[in-house]
């Protein structure tokens, strides 16, 4: 009996076979089997690998987040400080000369003798060194011993005693007259405290030594300027409402 045949003999018994398997409801048994190991199982496994990554980046941005609640290690305090407004402190250029028939050198020596002023009667603890120092370097030997002895904190009448760090001096030039001895300068002070503002006008009259503006007749360059305050007195004229 050939191959062929054999075959073709065995493929009743395979029909009983399956008839059986139909019958006891093996076959379906085994075809749904078959369903799940070729449908269900790779869908199971992809979504337990979505489930994973998903899971993975969660725990990636908690941890992320941890790590940044760390820093930064000095933890900042908030505190609450006072400030003042430096916008008054702030360098402005302006003309001394307001036209051309005005002295170059009298605008000049005015400005000199309001600035000295100023500065010697202004009163500021964040600035009173600096100013201090402003007014030495333009006065005399003679001024700056009186100078020094005036701004003594044992002296009573010291600008340290009276106003110390609670009060500030503030003074504004009124007029700036030259006179033949020297010049007249009439100002008004506003002592400023926590209360209150007390303004009184006084007048100032100074001597002093001053070179002008001249250039070099060899180089065409002007002059070292030179101001110096020989004498210096101030009186107080009346209080201002």
């Amino acid at each position: 009996m050939s191959s062929k045949q054999k075959k073709h003999s065995a493929e009743p018994d395979d029909y009983l076979e399956i008839a059986e398997k139909v019958r006891t409801g093996e076959y379906f048994r085994e075809a749904r089997s078959i369903y799940d190991l070729g449908v269900h199982d790779p869908m199971a496994e992809r979504y337990m690998y979505v489930f994973i990554t998903a899971l993975a980046l969660i725990i990636f941005l908690i941890t992320l987040k941890a790590m940044q609640d760390l820093y930064p290690l000095d933890t900042s305090v908030p505190i609450i400080v006072s400030a003042e407004d430096n916008g008054d402190d702030i360098t402005h250029i302006r003309p001394l000369m307001h036209s051309k028939a005005e002295n170059p050198g009298e605008m000049l020596l005015g400005f000199l003798v309001s600035h000295y002023v100023t500065t010697r009667e202004e009163y500021d603890i964040a600035t009173f060194d600096r100013d201090a120092s402003g007014v030495k370097s333009q006065s005399s030997d003679a001024v700056q011993k009186e100078y020094i002895a005036l701004i003594d904190p044992v002296n009573p009448e010291s600008p340290i005693a009276l106003y110390q760090r609670h009060s500030k001096r503030k003074i504004s030039i009124v007029s700036v007259r030259i006179v033949p001895e020297g010049a007249e300068v009439v100002f008004e002070a506003a002592v400023e405290s926590r209360t209150d503002i007390k303004k009184s006008r006084w007048i100032a009259n100074i001597s002093f030594q001053y070179s002008g503006l001249e250039l070099d007749q060899n180089t065409g360059e002007p002059k070292p300027l030179g101001f110096v305050v020989t004498a210096y007195h101030s009186k107080r004229l009346q209080d201002v409402k």
